[in-house]
């Protein structure tokens, strides 16, 4: 059984597989020039058999990889064109459920989960196209990493960030004013206040994500600029998301203590069962272990971008 303060493999080995794809880099710059005559000799005496097959190899393999993209190209512009036509159903939703909101039969919360469902949906279309777009020029599948290279000029990770950041921003503000909305209706008297802590902490969440893209964004740019490295760039993104999960679960930790007090102290005036307290405290001890794995593995990338400093 593994020691819950122990990082998982999966951040293990995402870990070892930067660090030796930077060992490799490095390695390739200290390849010996040195041929032996051997191997020069062997070159030679093979170097017509393979210039009178090399012609239709290269054609062939261009003939594979061109295939290869235009699928690609064939299975994104399909793909897309299905979600354009969902955003196109959900818009004829939405105005829909603002007639009813109108009408009062309705209420708010409907028009704000409807608003922020296009926009996740209408940025889903704009990723799509932007994969598309990437296809075409490069002719693979896009990558994902936060360290991969231009595509000729234009720099498609950038682009995907700033996609993200603008749903990010949309579900920050619905989660804004839904807190809004509670917080009045919890002065009222007319809803209880451990939802309102939810709501909040589920604002929080949307807050850290939008930060945390703004974030990844500068980090992208300072590595396109040539200011950081490829593991450092890497690793930044990684402290980040491990940083945003401990927070995360630190309030989250806060809420359901604060929840399973609550009960408690009904259970003694005997107003609740124990079944619900007991639940309480499993989840609590899920999110202790969580967050220790997570403070571990913080540990772990902070020392490795301590080493890299200059």
């Amino acid at each position: 059984m593994s020691d819950k303060h122990e990082p998982d493999q999966h951040f293990l080995d995402k870990l070892e597989w930067q660090l030796r794809g930077e060992l490799r880099r490095q390695n390739r710059s200290g390849t010996q020039d040195r041929v032996s005559i051997r191997i020069l000799k062997i070159a030679a005496l093979m170097l017509v058999s393979v210039g009178l097959g090399a012609g239709a190899m290269e054609a062939s393999q261009q003939l594979q990889e061109g295939w290869r993209s235009e699928l690609l190209e064939v299975r994104h512009a399909v793909q897309l064109e299905i979600a354009r036509h969902r955003v196109e159903m959900q818009r004829e939703t939405l105005e829909e459920v603002r007639e009813e909101v109108e009408q009062g039969l309705r209420n708010r919360e409907d028009l704000l989960q409807e608003e922020q469902q296009i926009a996740q949906a209408q940025s889903l279309v704009d990723l799509m196209e932007l994969r598309l777009e990437e296809i075409r020029e490069s002719g693979r599948e896009p990558l994902g990493e936060l360290s991969s290279p231009l595509v000729g000029d234009r720099d498609f990770v950038s682009e995907r960030i700033q996609i993200r950041m603008r749903v990010a921003q949309v579900n920050y503000n619905t989660l804004q004013t839904r807190v809004e909305v509670d917080r009045s209706r919890v002065d009222a008297g007319v809803y209880d206040d451990i939802d309102l802590q939810g709501w909040n902490l589920a604002a929080r969440e949307a807050e850290l994500e939008l930060d945390g893209l703004a974030k990844k964004l500068e980090t992208r740019q300072a590595y396109i600029r040539g200011e950081i490295t490829a593991v450092v760039a890497e690793l930044s993104v990684l402290e980040l998301d491990i940083q945003n999960r401990v927070l995360l679960l630190n309030q989250q930790q806060e809420l359901y203590g604060s929840e399973l007090e609550r009960f408690r102290t009904m259970e003694e005036a005997g107003l609740a069962t124990p079944s619900y307290s007991r639940q309480l405290r499993m989840h609590n001890a899920s999110i202790e272990g969580q967050l220790r794995l997570a403070e571990t593995e913080l540990g772990i990338v902070q020392r490795e971008l301590a080493n890299r400093s200059p």
